[in-house]
């Protein structure tokens, strides 16, 4: 009996999980394109966050259940396939089970919070009944937020209807936090009012509101409370503090917040329910009526607000911190309504070091030399002769008090007073604040600091970033490299990432594939960080579930880098634009710092990114070997700098490779064009290792083939027509998972045409096939012209649906993200503009170019070229080689003739075994997916499993 009874609670919970409950905050709304106020897509805020709720396994119940929650009487019925538009963020709920007598969407079974296999496209909508139902406003809602009739839209946010609970006796708390802006003589602090329940109501009304003593939900959570977006005051509530004699009772009005309300306004129209505005103002009337109101100040907090500091530098002062090109150690300086602040050091400490070193680039702070600044100081506001003297006496000279937890990513998050009221002379005692800041490896050296390598190798990396600390975040798990799905990815997190590579804090914690999509696996879902923590992986954070997270999410980081002024060292001159021209840099020469032109013999690809990078342009579309149409400056002409040679990772053009004495006979000055997005190949290594095998071939079917040089040198030696070779056959597929598309760098008019296949060549080495033995040693190779770059497939929903943004600011539209999604919209039309930015819904990526009739050839972003096995050159020739182990590599752009965000994935590597009569592929991965280590034993072991896109 007990075994039956555990077979079938098991039974049960493997078919039904369990509901969530409603969370705190947790509301409903309809927003989206309904044509009226009774319809349109669900959308649930939690966790601070408006989200959409996906369409699979809904049924009738579920519409019930959130229109009665929206007040409505019942649901008429439900819409899949966003057919109320799509929405955008999060989508929270997947596979939602209603029986239909749960009073909150929330109480439904789902697959959990974010947990979800679906896009945007199967947003889910309902269209209820126009008769009203019963509705309730929360008490803590409805006395925070009374609406004023005046600024009632009829579609404002829906507050969730709750089951009646009994009746109770009791008060609600509600606490109104002063403005920052008052009178002199009146104090910061916080109001307590005291409001009896259920205040002159007639016995035959509704069912009241939950008796007791209530604090709003959010007051709750104090940490929630301080980090209030809208927060003006400095953070937190106090309890104990002392009352003012002279404060006075305020009472509430229709407009006071009791507290803010961080969510963002709805970017499309929503409708909150049919509860009118005049009886939530009557409601609240009520409640207005006898209230007993006290006023306790938060002495503390007197003067502390959020102080917009956002820029920040350090003045040395000792003559040993001046001389390095980066400075790290010196006074702190803060930028106030454009003026420069000295920071008071009382109430300095270290944690407050560490949050300003993070501003400047620095990962890490230590404690500086105050004797020495302490002598200094007093030495010089002693002269009273002195300007100084005098200004420090100013309060609008200083900021008297900073005080940090050490894991805010910025100074502005800290708590900060421009003065202290009761102060007449401010900073008494005090000095400027001085910090001493720890450079990253990679800045040690022009820190003029002894470099110390780390001690454990990197498990964490940007990639496909357009400048020095941005990129896309992918970390080292069991040898294998993977992303970072950005479910509730937050600065804090992204601040761990930067300090973890020897930048600072993060600027931004960005969301939505916005440095590119990555390849391989997901390893982290739902990072989240306290700030202390050296590593990532010392995170919160949970496992990616199958299918609930893609590509299309991978999160990226821009950081804090340090000042190293490498800007200033070279220019362009001459170009359409400030991004564009001849190149010109500063060495120097003779004992004297010259500006001068580049040489463009060996000018390539790698030393254009340099440049551009330096300047923070972003990447180099272009490298140009003849700028005699740019006009240079007059102070430039001369040529300084010859032979440069950089591998890629340079942070300035000085630091590459080059000749000591300049020779340059061809006269040319190098030229750049620089571009914030660029294109990414990567080669499909699943495609390769599925479709590889062998075929004996005819000479007389080869004739094409051997005139491009696609047959090893001893075809040459054979008696032709007659005999044959033997061809290791495979299809490639190349997809661009960049932000831009991939185009031949040779306009249309110099393609060459090859007479025998009758087709022009936009690329004449488009991807090489080697046959490499263990050692790395060539024994066969192969290559492939671009004789058609085009569009073969364009998926219509390219890893589970995403967004294709053009910047509607530029001259052209360029495409930045190639996401796209399906719509019932006419493809192509633009449905939001916001900040300078058109999100476009189409119906599926469309193919823009195409080989038929001599037209465009390049690959959009997101789509895939796909060469198959059968076609000319599509092979190695391995006729003479011997049978054994070896490894079989495709190089896409391998001469680096075109510009891409990230060169190392365009190699793939397979292991390869020929037994003389078959072929084995088996281990194919793109080059960059696995670390140093496991990559050196691949030739050696079997030990690389398959990297499929």
């Amino acid at each position: 009996m007990e075994m039956m009874l555990g077979y079938f609670l098991t039974l049960n919970l493997l078919l039904f999980p369990y509901g969530h409950g409603a969370p705190p905050g947790f509301r409903v709304r309809l927003a989206g394109n309904g044509s009226s106020s009774t319809q349109g897509r669900v959308e649930v805020f939690y966790n601070n966050m408006w989200g959409t709720v996906c369409d699979d396994e809904v049924n009738i119940n579920l519409a019930n259940v959130v229109c009665r929650e929206l007040g409505f009487l019942q649901g008429l019925t439900w819409a899949h396939s966003a057919k109320f538009g799509q929405g955008q963020g999060q989508i929270w709920l997947d596979n939602v089970l209603c029986s239909g007598t749960e009073s909150s969407l929330a109480d439904c079974h789902s697959n959990g919070w974010g947990i979800n296999d679906c896009s945007h496209a199967e947003d889910l909508g309902v269209v209820c009944s126009p008769e009203q139902g019963r509705t309730f406003i929360q008490p803590s809602e409805a006395a925070v937020h009374p609406p004023s009739p005046s600024l009632q839209s009829p579609r404002s946010p829906q507050i969730s209807n709750i089951p009646e609970p009994p009746r109770r006796r009791g008060h609600e708390i509600a606490i109104h936090r002063s403005g920052s802006r008052q009178g002199p003589n009146q104090r910061h602090g916080h109001q307590i009012q005291l409001r009896p329940f259920n205040h002159d109501r007639r016995r035959n009304q509704e069912p009241s509101l939950p008796q007791g003593h209530q604090i709003p939900n959010r007051l709750r959570n104090v940490g929630a409370y301080r980090q209030a977006p809208d927060s003006e005051s400095s953070p937190g509530l106090q309890v104990g503090s002392h009352s003012s004699p002279t404060s006075q009772t305020i009472n509430q009005t229709p407009n006071t917040d009791v507290y803010r309300r961080p969510p963002p306004a709805p970017e499309t129209p929503t409708y909150e329910g049919p509860q009118s505005a005049p009886r939530q103002m009557a409601q609240h009337a009520n409640l207005q009526e006898n209230n007993l109101n006290f006023d306790f100040t938060d002495q503390h907090n007197q003067g502390s607000t959020r102080v917009n500091l956002d820029e920040a530098r350090l003045r040395p002062v000792l003559t040993s911190t001046r001389k390095p090109t980066v400075v790290t150690e010196g006074v702190v300086e803060v930028k106030l309504d454009g003026r420069w602040r000295h920071v008071c050091s009382l109430g300095w400490n270290l944690r407050s070091s560490q949050v300003a070193c993070g501003m400047l680039g620095f990962p890490a702070a230590e404690q500086p030399d105050e004797p020495t600044y302490r002598k200094l100081w007093d030495t010089k506001i002693a002269d009273p002769s002195t300007r100084l003297s005098v200004m420090v006496t100013k309060k609008g000279y200083w900021v008297e008090e900073v005080q940090c937890l050490g894991t805010e990513p910025s100074v502005t998050d800290c708590r900060t007073r421009l003065s202290v009221p009761h102060n007449d002379v401010p900073c008494v005692g005090g000095m400027p604040a001085v910090v001493r800041c720890v450079p990253g490896s990679q800045f040690s050296r022009a820190a003029g600091r002894t470099i110390s390598r780390p001690a454990t190798k990197p498990e964490v990396r940007l990639k496909a970033g357009p400048r020095l600390g941005e990129g896309r975040v992918e970390v080292l798990r069991e040898g294998k490299w993977g992303t970072v799905c950005d479910h509730m990815w937050d600065i804090t997190a992204a601040s761990v990432v930067c300090r973890e590579l020897g930048f600072g804090t993060a600027k931004e914690a960005l969301k939505g594939a916005q440095m590119g999509q990555g390849t391989g696996p997901i390893h982290m879902n739902m990072v989240q960080c306290t700030g202390r923590e050296t590593s990532i992986k010392q995170c919160q954070h949970r496992e990616v579930p199958l299918r609930s997270c893609k590509h299309n999410q991978d999160v990226s980081v821009r950081c804090h880098v340090p000042s190293m002024g490498l800007e200033t060292k070279v220019r362009l001159a001459g170009g359409r634009d400030l991004a564009e021209g001849r190149v010109e840099v500063l060495i120097e020469v003779g004992e004297t710092q010259r500006w001068g032109a580049v040489c463009s013999e060996n000018w390539g690809i790698r030393e254009a990114m340099v440049l551009c990078r330096q300047l923070g342009y972003g990447f180099a579309s272009r490298a140009h070997q003849e700028t005699w149409y740019w006009p240079g400056n007059q102070n430039a002409g001369e040529m300084i700098l010859s032979g440069t040679h950089c591998i890629g990772t340079e942070m300035s053009l000085q630091q590459c490779r080059r000749n000591s004495h300049v020779y340059c006979p061809s006269g040319k000055a190098a030229g750049v064009t620089c571009a914030e997005t660029a294109p990414d190949l990567v080669v499909d290594a699943q495609l390769v290792q599925e479709s590889a095998y062998l075929e004996d071939r005819p000479l007389h079917l080869l004739t094409c083939a051997h005139e491009e040089n696609c047959l090893s040198s001893s075809a040459a030696r054979m008696h032709w027509p007659y005999g044959h070779r033997r061809l290791l056959r495979f299809s490639s597929r190349i997809m661009n998972l960049g932000r831009a598309d991939f185009m031949p760098r040779a306009p249309r008019e110099s393609w060459v045409w090859h007479q025998c296949h009758r087709h022009y060549h936009s690329i004449e080495v488009f991807t090489h096939y080697d046959l490499l033995t263990l050692n790395g040693t060539r024994v066969a190779e192969g290559h492939k012209a671009s004789f058609c770059l085009e569009d073969t497939y364009c998926p219509d929903d390219l890893n589970g649906g995403m967004l294709t943004h053009y910047d509607i600011t530029a001259l052209t539209a360029r495409l930045l993200i190639a996401n796209t999604w399906q719509s019932s919209r006419p493809s192509g039309s633009c449905i939001i503009i916001k900040l300078g930015w058109a999100v476009c819904v189409c119906e599926g990526l469309h193919k823009r170019f195409s080989c038929y009739n001599m037209g465009e050839q390049g690959i959009t972003v997101g789509c895939w070229d796909t060469y198959r096995h059968d076609i000319d050159c599509q092979w190695v020739d391995i006729t003479d080689i011997r049978p054994g182990d070896y490894v079989l590599q495709v190089e896409v752009n391998p001469s680096l003739d075109m510009a891409e965000s990230d060169f190392q994935n365009n190699v793939m590597r397979c292991r390869c075994r020929y037994d003389g009569a078959r072929v084995f592929m088996y281990s194919c991965h793109a080059g960059d997916a696995y670390s140093a280590e496991v990559e050196d034993l691949f030739e050696h072991q079997q030990q690389i499993t398959n990297n499929f896109l």
